[in-house]
Formats: C-alpha cells, sequence, structure tokens
C-alpha cells in the first residue's frame, strides 16, 4: 500500500517475460563454504547455564553493535565491553569475529526453516498454497524491512564471503523442504524437484535482499513482485499440472 492508502502502481518487472528468466538466472551458485568449517565452527558448547547466558550475551551484543556500527566496524573488544564479559570468554567459544556472525546467521536460518516447514505443513493440511506462499514472503520481508539486528546481520552476508557460505547452506535446506512440497504435489524426479526449489528460493532471496539496499517506499512493491514471481514460477508444479520429470515450463509470455 502507499501512502495515501491506494495499490502501488503495476510496472513492468518480475513478472514480464525478461523478470521470468531473471528468476531463472538468480538461481547463480553462492560462495561455497569456507574450506575450513572449523574456521566458523564453536570452539566448545556451553556447559552450563551460566555458559549458555554468557554465550546468548555474546550473540545479542554482536547483533545490536552489527545494527549500529555495521560489520566491518564490530571486532571482539568491542563485543566483550557490550556483553559486558572477558574478551577471554569470547575466545573460549568463538575462533574469530566471523565465526559469531555465522552462529547468529545459523540460528536465524533455524528459524526461518522451522517457519516454512510450519507453512508447508499447512499446505499439506489443505491450506491455499498461494496464500501460504504469500504469508511466508511477507514475513520474511518484515524481518529484512523491521529487524534492525536482522537486517545488519543480512547486510554481514552479503558483505563476508564465509558468512555467504553459511547462507548458502541454509537455502539448500530451505529449498529440501520446498522440494518436498513439490514432490507431493506431482511424484516424480526428486533431483528435478530440487532443481525447481533452489531455482524458486534462490530467485525470490535475490529479490528479497533489494529491501536492504533500496529505499523503504519500494518495499511493497518489491514483496509483491517477488510474491507474484514464486507463484507463477510454481504454479505448473504446485498445481500438479507437470510432473518433476518433465522439461520445466517456459517463463510466462512466452
Amino acid at each position: 500500500m502507499d501512502a495515501r492508502g491506494g495499490r502501488w502502481p503495476r510496472r513492468a518487472g518480475l513478472c514480464s517475460k525478461e523478470g521470468m528468466e531473471a528468476l531463472r538466472e538468480t538461481a547463480s551458485p553462492r560462495t561455497p563454504p569456507s574450506e575450513d568449517p572449523g574456521a566458523l565452527a564453536l570452539r566448545a558448547r556451553p556447559a552450563s547455564a551460566r555458559g549458555l547466558n554468557t554465550l546468548n550475551r555474546i550473540l545479542e551484543a554482536t547483533t545490536d553493535l552489527a545494527a549500529e556500527v555495521g560489520f566491518e566496524a564490530v571486532n571482539t573488544n568491542l563485543i566483550a565491553a557490550r556483553a559486558g564479559v572477558n574478551i577471554a570468554s569470547i575466545y573460549k567459544y568463538f575462533p574469530n569475529k566471523q565465526a559469531i556472525f555465522a552462529t547468529i546467521a545459523e540460528r536465524m536460518a533455524e528459524a526461518n526453516q522451522a517457519q516454512l516447514a510450519e507453512l508447508i505443513a499447512q499446505i499439506d493440511g489443505g491450506r491455499p498454497w498461494r496464500s501460504a506462499v504469500s504469508e511466508g514472503i511477507r514475513l520474511a520481508a518484515r524481518r529484512r524491512v523491521h529487524s534492525p539486528g536482522e537486517r545488519a546481520i543480512w547486510m554481514a552476508i552479503r558483505l563476508s564471503p564465509e558468512l555467504q557460505g553459511v547462507d548458502a547452506s541454509a537455502s539448500l535446506a530451505t529449498a529440501r523442504l520446498l522440494a518436498g512440497s513439490i514432490l507431493r504435489s506431482t511424484g516424480g524426479d526428486a533431483d528435478r524437484a530440487l532443481l525447481v526449489a533452489r531455482v524458486a528460493i534462490e530467485g525470490v532471496s535475490g529479490v528479497l535482499d533489494l529491501l536492504l539496499t533500496e529505499p523503504a517506499s519500494e518495499a511493497e512493491l518489491l514483496v509483491q513482485e517477488a510474491t507474484e514471481a514464486f507463484v507463477r514460477y510454481l504454479e505448473p508444479w504446485m498445481e500438479g499440472s507437470v510432473t518433476s520429470d518433465a522439461p520445466a515450463p517456459p517463463p510466462a509470455g512466452r
């Protein structure tokens, strides 16, 4: 809705022929995970409630600082001061700043996947899939726009190759959830269903990432475009009008 309460004007975008082609192309591989998995792994897991509290304070302080000063300006000394812990406590659990951000990103991904799993369960239970898709995209958009901490973590992911690897793994896990729903609608080949799901997830994620840099006045239009593109791409698969081993449907307008 615009400031006057009306609909945003329609314009040629993702749902045009060119836009649907772009949706497919945005599913290009992201930066692979770090060659050294230990570089982003927790050094130790809390063995007590006190340790868990310390860990959570570190994560919360990092998120708050990222929202205030940005990923590149955050360092472990600032985190320790904000969290009210000794610098040694940080290095007890994390090898570096990137590992702290990676843990936050993983927690965000787990929450997002749980939300998607709930929406897919609702679809399996009879909820119209378009309604569930629309809700899921709007929730994802709201977190990017209205949650300063989560917005800051998304910006950090864009800046850090290591964090892009974490995000790529999370996107693949999300695509697997969607692929399961596609298979239940179409049957057929699991690998093809996963490919379709990856195109859809990567495409809509790329559009929603524009919310991090575009003016707030564009937010509603971007959400509309992302939702319509996602729905139109998945429609033949979710409606069961193709099987997952059939050729992909051409973009709308061809």
